[in-house]
């Protein structure tokens, strides 16, 4: 009977370090809260564009390219969005060579863009595409093609 006692206190001791090792699978709630504090101060790094300075000469402007937008994302915790146009991510507020987008209204899904090279402001949903030369905007459909299986734009 010691001798079965004795080795259920051993197994269990063996037991007890062996579940220490691995760890909790939810944290708890002061991990938890360190964390959010470290998300809230985490510093946000930005990438910054350098300009090469270039010998060619002035081009006159060109016509604007057709503006598409294929998505974004909004944030619920306050920090800026992401919307993807012309196949290039730029966050909300911020712009590219081509557009600048302004902020992402809550309660719509529209997003706001104006084309840089004209001036125009636009209002655009995701999946449409505004054409400068016609002044329409026209929604992205995308189909698949025959027995080939591939898909491609049905324009």
């Amino acid at each position: 009977m010691r001798l079965l006692i004795l080795l259920m206190l051993l197994f269990s001791w063996h037991v007890q370090a062996a579940d220490a090792g691995l760890g909790r699978l939810f944290s708890t709630p002061s991990d938890r809260i360190n964390l959010d504090r470290l998300r809230q101060t985490k510093k946000e790094i930005v990438p910054q564009k350098v300009e090469t300075p270039t010998t060619q000469t002035m081009l006159p402007a060109a016509a604007p390219n057709a503006v598409e937008v294929q998505g974004y994302v909004k944030r619920s915790d306050g920090k800026k969005g992401t919307v993807w146009v012309n196949r290039q991510a730029v966050q909300e507020g911020t712009k590219n060579d081509e557009v600048t987008v302004g902020h992402l209204p809550t309660q719509q899904n529209r997003i706001p863009i104006q084309i840089n090279a004209t001036g125009k402001v636009l209002s655009l949903k995701a999946g449409q595409t505004y054409d400068p030369e016609s002044n329409r905007v026209r929604e992205i459909r995308y189909s698949v093609q025959g027995d080939s299986g591939t898909i491609g734009n049905a324009d």
